[in-house]
């Protein structure tokens, strides 16, 4: 969806009242309500994950715009308006906006690499995010993704430094499905999450480093987040491991897609 430019006026609306019902991300699922509902308690999100949970997602942005994505997460219920950012990255590291939100750029590389932080061209069918984080006081536990123009340059006061910063006020925003993150499993089990591929935002999920059987990994993971929507509970692979059911050669390709270009 291509966004008219806001007026200073409006940027508070941009996320808290908008709806980006054509956003297009893949997986997680595209937001088509506005963020305010599920940071005020308003709407509930059935998408969750557990910290060190890994996902296999997928974007694109429109006319295949170089695109810079932010993770950010929230506290809930809140009343307070969340902005859009502007904010500058020198690191992977997550820090707490103006509005309260904490914010981090997953996919940042430094000045010593030879790959950029805006993706262009926009069409990524398939990203890995590995390890999401640990919910604590700082970051809360309402997450989301968003995409963003921007630009990557250089600064050399302190050195060479690579500064990303991303234009919370340009033509086009995107954002995803909020998602709860959760402590750790105590069994210690990981899950890799992905798009099914038949029904939009249906997870499959892939179970690591469980030390029960396949069968009792398997259950466990059916049980968990009894309180999400039954319409996108998933059933749990049985195999071991982090391997995603998917063709290898779309794999290969994919990630050659999001790493190369």
């Amino acid at each position: 969806m291509r966004l008219p430019r806001p007026s200073t006026a409006h940027i508070a609306l941009a996320l808290s009242l908008a709806s980006c019902a054509t956003a297009q991300f893949v997986y997680p699922p595209p937001l088509e309500r506005p963020l305010s509902d599920y940071i005020s308690g308003a709407a509930s999100s059935a998408l969750n994950f557990s910290e060190g949970d890994n996902m296999l997602g997928g974007w694109s942005t429109p006319g295949r715009l170089k695109s810079f994505m932010l993770y950010r997460c929230t506290h809930t219920p809140s009343s307070t308006p969340i902005y859009p950012s502007n904010s500058s990255f020198t690191s992977d590291q997550g820090s707490v906006a103006r509005d309260g939100t904490w914010e981090q750029m997953p996919l940042y590389v430094g000045a010593e690499s030879n790959f950029g932080n805006g993706f262009n061209p926009g069409n990524n069918p398939i990203w890995f995010h590995g390890g999401f984080f640990a919910p604590n006081a700082t970051t809360g536990t309402l997450c989301w993704f968003e995409l963003y123009p921007g630009t990557d340059t250089y600064s050399y006061e302190n050195g060479a430094q690579r500064v990303a910063t991303v234009n919370g006020a340009g033509d086009w925003y995107f954002a995803t499905v909020p998602f709860t993150v959760h402590p750790k499993r105590p069994s210690g089990l990981t899950v890799t999450w992905k798009e099914d591929g038949t029904e939009r935002g249906k997870p499959t999920r892939n179970n690591k480093g469980s030390s029960t059987s396949n069968g009792d990994s398997a259950a466990a993971i059916a049980q968990e987040f009894s309180s999400a929507s039954s319409s996108s509970a998933s059933t749990p692979e049985s195999s071991e491991g982090s391997q995603v059911r998917s063709s290898g050669v779309g794999l290969v390709l994919g990630m050659s897609l999001l790493f190369l270009l």
